[in-house]
């Protein structure tokens, strides 16, 4: 099986070990996405390891989403990076709802500005 194609972000995300609860995040920097999974720069000291679970929290506005704040996306981490505190992992029973939401900001963000000269 082929790798759905990547796009490079750069969106504030939270690491969200209680779905509700922010106080149990780490924040992060989503530097690439794709329909089955993503990559996070984590701010801080990592807490999370290979086939941890996670929800991935993402506000939707800066995608240019306005019907929807956030979406919360379950995931498991794959791989971690602990030199550059990265993680890597892949969506969890992604229903149709949400993969069309990550549709969504899989094109805004892959949606290059037309520059004029």
């Amino acid at each position: 099986m082929q790798r759905p194609d990547r796009v490079f972000s750069h969106a504030f995300v939270e690491a969200r070990t209680v779905r509700w609860l922010p106080i149990f995040c780490q924040s992060g920097i989503l530097l690439d996405f794709s329909l089955s999974g993503f990559k996070i720069e984590i701010m801080g000291s990592l807490k999370h390891k290979a086939n941890d679970r996670f929800w991935l929290h993402l506000p939707l506005l800066p995608f240019g989403i306005h019907d929807l704040a956030s979406i919360d996306l379950r995931a498991e981490v794959k791989w971690v990076d602990e030199d550059h505190c990265r993680i890597g992992g892949i969506f969890v029973d992604l229903d149709p709802n949400s993969k069309e939401i990550v549709e969504r900001i899989l094109l805004a963000i892959s949606i290059k500005p037309n520059h004029k000269l």
